[in-house]
């Protein structure tokens, strides 16, 4: 009986930190979609940036194939998600990023420019 009673601590302990790791997967299986679509957003505000301070002022249409074939991917994991419609994709981070104050929204000839701010 002794025996039994200095084992069970070790038990105990063992079955918390199952208990923790089940929840942290349930946790992070919860949350998957909308940790891909902010890694997928990230990526596409990056390569936004790097293509206007690269190229100068570019319309919204010389935009789209800056972002078609962007994807996001979690380490260990084999969900992706990718841009399948690059002009959806710019409807949602383009207003984002004019807000945040890192591209201007210029009108130049009647079309619409985008240009990387300093």
């Amino acid at each position: 009986m002794e025996l039994i009673l200095h084992y069970i601590p070790y038990i105990l302990l063992f079955a918390a930190a199952t208990a923790v790791i089940y929840t942290w997967g349930i946790w992070r299986t919860m949350r998957q979609k909308q940790d891909l679509s902010n890694m997928l957003s990230s990526k596409g505000i990056t390569k936004v940036r790097k293509a206007l301070r690269k190229k100068g002022p570019m319309t919204r249409r010389e935009l789209e194939p800056v972002v078609k074939d962007l994807t996001a991917k979690q380490p260990f994991n084999s969900e992706r998600m990718a841009v399948t419609d690059p002009g959806k994709f710019l409807d949602s981070i383009l207003p984002y990023m004019l807000k945040q104050k890192l591209i201007t929204e210029e009108k130049e000839n009647g079309k619409i420019i985008y240009r990387y701010r300093k």
